[in-house]
Order: structure tokens, then sequence, then C-alpha cells
């Protein structure tokens, strides 16, 4: 059993450690990215400190284990506001931080880490972050784009599947698990984040990895039963083959991105220097949304005036103008866009909406501003 935990443990931090290396360049500029950088990372901790305490037990290890396991909630709280630009209840907020807080003085300070009561504690805390991180999401995926609502029904399902699986760690609660289910919950929020990183960010092809490991593991289960082995060890080859075909879905993926990454510069580079030539040179802008100045008619003008006067309009905050702000964002949800670049300015004001994905929002503001500027050069 300890043999068996292990491996899966190493498999879900190789997966871990792929998804990482594969988001490195897009944390870079902050936003969903960054916040999932260090979700990964955390992620990654904890299954290296569960490795290590399996190889070699000691009460350090443990207490360290249980400070990360505290600050998870968090870090996947801060991972789902700034995916849905919204800010949990300050109530969940102070609930997920206090109980970080004070999980970690128990371990740190206390060594309760064994104690009964506290690790019963601790999975329900857990289970209430969770649970008020999904509700958030699900309560505020309304107001961000087609896309990035996507992968906001698509993230939940990760959170959702998850939970279940984090649950059987608690030996106290499964008692008789041949082996528990913190990896493979590692591993499907890594596939998840796979397909973030990616074009396909969908619930349903989350769903179908899914289905495509259990078949994995199902399949060679079988051949288990059929060549007379015995009930353990079908179990334990279908988990690890399950593991294994995680692993090297992700290694794909991830080792893909270099021709996923290319982003709208090198297609527009490529294309005539005309408008329709650049707008038909990439899916995101020949897919986009024209929204004119007869569209915007219901706004005040003054409103209008200052939307125009930016090249690409997000739902990013304007401490110095909330009412900009929540301009810019009931239009951004009207066209169930991310973005909205302008082709033309006043009195002829045209803009694109755009639906652009969760992951690398900052470096794709950075290219539509590059559009926009070579695009009202274009005579």
């Amino acid at each position: 059993m300890t043999a068996m935990g292990a491996l899966l443990t190493a498999i879900g931090l190789v997966a871990a450690l792929v998804a990482r290396v594969g988001v490195a360049a897009a944390a870079r500029g902050g936003g969903v990215a960054g916040h999932l950088a260090r979700l990964l990372t955390m992620i990654a901790l904890l299954l290296a400190l569960r490795l290590i305490g399996l190889a070699q037990p000691s009460a350090v290890v443990v207490a360290a284990t249980m400070v990360v396991a505290a600050w998870l909630p968090l870090v996947t709280l801060r991972l789902a506001e700034e995916m849905v630009r919204r800010h949990a209840p300050r109530i969940v907020k102070l609930v997920a931080l206090t109980g970080a807080g004070a999980f970690s003085l128990l371990a740190i300070i206390f060594q309760l880490v064994w104690a009964g009561p506290a690790l019963i504690a601790l999975a329900l805390f857990q289970a209430t972050v969770v649970v008020a991180t999904l509700l958030h999401l699900w309560a505020q995926r309304g107001s961000v784009s087609l896309a990035e609502r996507h992968a906001v029904d698509m993230l939940a399902l990760a959170f959702a599947l998850a939970l279940p699986l984090l649950a059987t760690d608690f030996a106290w609660a499964f008692p008789d698990l041949p082996f528990r289910g913190g990896p493979f919950a590692a591993l499907v929020f890594v596939l998840a984040c796979s397909l973030l990183a990616g074009v396909a960010s969908r619930p349903l092809r989350l769903l179908t990895d899914v289905l495509m490991l259990a078949g994995a593991g199902a399949l060679v289960a079988l051949a288990v039963d059929l060549t007379g082995g015995s009930a353990p060890l079908a179990s334990a080859l279908a988990a690890t083959a399950s593991a294994a075909a995680a692993l090297v879905l992700l290694a794909e993926r991830f080792a893909d991105t270099p021709s996923r990454g290319e982003g709208l510069l090198g297609p527009i580079a490529r294309a005539a220097p005309d408008e329709a030539a650049i707008l038909a040179a990439h899916p995101l802008l020949a897919n986009a949304v024209m929204v004119t100045a007869e569209a915007l008619s219901d706004l005040p003008e003054d409103l209008v005036i200052a939307l125009a006067a930016r090249p690409v309009v997000t739902a990013t905050r304007d401490p110095a103008n909330e009412t900009l702000t929540g301009a810019a964002r009931e239009l951004l949800a009207r066209y169930g866009a991310s973005h909205l670049l302008r082709l033309s300015p006043a009195p002829s004001l045209r803009f694109l909406a755009i639906s652009g994905g969760a992951l690398d929002e900052a470096r794709l503001t950075r290219e539509l501003t590059i559009v926009a500027r070579l695009l009202e050069r274009i005579p």
C-alpha cells in the first residue's frame, strides 16, 4: 500500500510540475495565469512533502504538509476570484485566511498534526472553502465573456471532481482503501489546466479526459482479471495505468505550447496590410462581433467618448472612474466579450467584441493593443 501510494504520488507530482512549467510563460504576465501558477506550485509542494513523508516519516514533514494543505483553499479562492474578476464575500475570505493561519499554528507550534479533532476540522475547513469557491464561480459566471465562462465552468467541474477524491486522503474517514485519491485529484486539476492553457476550455473536454483515464484503468484491470491476477493486483495496476495515461496526455499537451503560443501577432504579420486581411488572419478576430456607434446609443455620450479613447477596452477596474469601469463591464457582458478592440474612432466609431480565454489575458490585451495601433495606420 505504501509503495502504491508513493508511485501514484510521484506521478501526480511530475504531472503538477509539467503543468507548472507549461503555464510559466503566461504566469509572468500575472492575472489568472499567475494565480494558477501559485496553486500548481502549492499542489506540487504538497505532493512532494507527502512523498518525502512516505519515504522518511518525521514530525517536521507532517507539520509542513499540514501547513501547505491549510493554505491551499485560500490560494484556490484567489484563483476563482481572478477568473470571474469579482471578490468573494468577505466572510468567505475571512474564513479562508483565518483557517489557514489557525491550522498553521496547530501544525507548527502545537504539533497537533495527528490529533483526530484537528484533522476532522481541517477536512471540514477545506470542504467549506472549496464549496464556497464553487458557489462564487457559479454566481459570477455570467459576468465574464463566453470563452472565460467555459473556462470557469471547467475549473468548477475540476474542483467538484477533485473534492471527493481529496476526502479519501483522510484515513480516519476511509481506513480500508487500498490507495488514496489525492494524487488523482491533482491529476484532474492539472488536466483542467492543460485545457485552460489551450483553446478548448470546455467542461465536456475535461469529462472526456476523465473517462479516457477511467477507460485505460478498466482495460488494464480486465486484462489482469483475464490472466488470473488477484483483485488487489488488478486494482493497483489499473490505478497506475490511469495515472500514467494522465501524465502522458499532459506531457503531450504542454509540449505543444510553442505552436499554440504564437498568439495573434504571428498570423497578423503574415497577413496582407489591410483591415479585412488582418481581421481574417486569426480565428479570435474572425469570429468576433462588430459593434457600431449605433449599438452604443443607449450609453451616455461622455461614457462612449471615454471608451472610444481606449484602443482596447477590458473589464479591468479603473479606480479613478468607477462609472467607466461599470460601463465597460456592462458592454462586455452584453456581447459576451473579454475585450473590445477599437477599429476606428469617432465619429464612425467601431469596436470588435472579442471573446478571449482566461489564462493569458494580459498578453492578449497587449497584442490587441498592437493590432489596434496597426489598424489605425491603415488608410
